[in-house]
């Protein structure tokens, strides 16, 4: 690496979960080796003063509990192939809750890899367990935040970084 970062923000995993359906999803192992090599790339890349940070995956099937009844919401979803996994009409109960439960083990994988680098912190789940608003969420796509969904998620998360 030659751009000599000093502060590295990893947010994923969200894409790993929200594919075309549960069976799809990236098996947790392969997602635990990638991040890994991710970690271990950054270490061996940055310069050692520099720091990382690694927020969770959001709760996505909170975002479906606000707006599975939005038809709206539903419609953009299905015509641009949002998270399909979890938010498509036809899936059932125990299709998301499939997708909740790889989310989370995604996110218990960021943390355990994350403590295995001493200059790497997780945010102890403060993005997944925050529970957004609707107005939190952008009206373009019902699936990113909005602006003030962003400043809400940074207020949240600002105190667990490094900067603190």
């Amino acid at each position: 690496m030659t751009q000599h970062a000093g502060y590295v923000t990893i947010l994923m995993g969200a894409n790993d979960a929200c594919t075309s359906s549960p069976a799809t999803m990236t098996p947790v192992d392969t997602f635990r080796s990638q991040f890994r090599q991710t970690l271990q790339t950054l270490d061996a890349g940055l310069p050692g003063s520099s720091r990382i940070f690694v927020a969770s995956i959001p709760d996505v099937y909170h975002l479906w509990q606000i707006y599975h009844t939005d038809l709206l919401a539903s419609l953009v979803w299905q015509t641009a192939g949002i998270c399909q996994s979890l938010l498509a009409t036809n899936r059932s109960e125990a299709d998301r809750q499939a997708v909740r439960d790889r989310v989370i083990a995604f996110n218990t994988v960021l943390q355990q890899e994350c403590a295995n680098l001493a200059t790497c912190r997780f945010d102890a789940n403060t993005v997944f367990n925050y529970q957004f608003t609707r107005s939190q969420v952008s009206p373009l796509d019902y699936f990113h935040p909005s602006l003030s969904g962003q400043a809400a998620l940074s207020h949240q998360t600002w105190p667990l970084t490094w900067w603190n």
